[in-house]
């Protein structure tokens, strides 16, 4: 084997990783995600993390200080996330969004009908709507500037598309699975 070519371990770089190295990675992706350790924890309750909210925060700030070692499962996910959000970028960044009289704005995506409403303190409320079942996400926490709120108007617009396609796969299931009765008008 020549001394240039790739092997397993130095792809996935087989040795053992302290825990300020792991602390300083999962601090370098969150920031790129842009979060505080508040927005990862609902993050991952909202993909499923049944842990008790104050539960999963108190195991992030302590990996965020060192004072425990980052799961892998918790360095995977932030970099998931972080690739999740560069898609997300690409995928919307040509949107044109229109500033209302009343200072909100608003766009149109994937037919939901978006609206970034200014809140106090310089903060910013994500609402959205299907324009065709009317179905609007729950809204997520109020973001701390209009470059934030348009981050996160995407990652809830993605998570509101999924919603639907898993109700209409679910729809769809339950009607293959209910009997068909053949109904004889003439009797």
């Amino acid at each position: 084997m020549e001394d240039d070519e790739e092997t397993i371990e130095s792809i996935f770089d087989e040795r053992e990783w302290t825990s300020e190295e792991l602390s300083a990675e999962l601090k370098k992706a969150i920031d790129e995600l842009g979060w505080t350790p508040v927005e990862l924890a609902d993050r991952m309750v909202s993909l499923g993390d049944y842990r008790p909210h104050r539960t999963i925060l108190r195991g992030i700030h302590r990996a965020l200080l060192g004072q425990i070692k980052v799961s892998g499962e918790l360095l995977a996910l932030v970099k998931q996330e972080v690739r999740y959000k560069r898609r997300l970028r690409r995928t919307y960044d040509c949107l044109e969004w229109t500033k209302l009289p009343d200072q909100s704005w608003t766009t149109k995506a994937e037919d939901f009908i978006i609206t970034l409403l200014p809140q106090t303190k310089g903060r910013w409320k994500v609402h959205m709507m299907h324009t065709e079942t009317g179905y609007s996400p729950s809204w997520p926490r109020w973001q701390d500037s209009l470059p934030k709120a348009k981050e996160m108007a995407l990652l809830t617009l993605d998570n509101a598309i999924n919603w639907l396609a898993e109700v209409e796969q679910e729809r769809t299931a339950e009607n293959q699975r209910s009997p068909r009765r053949a109904i004889n008008l003439a009797d």
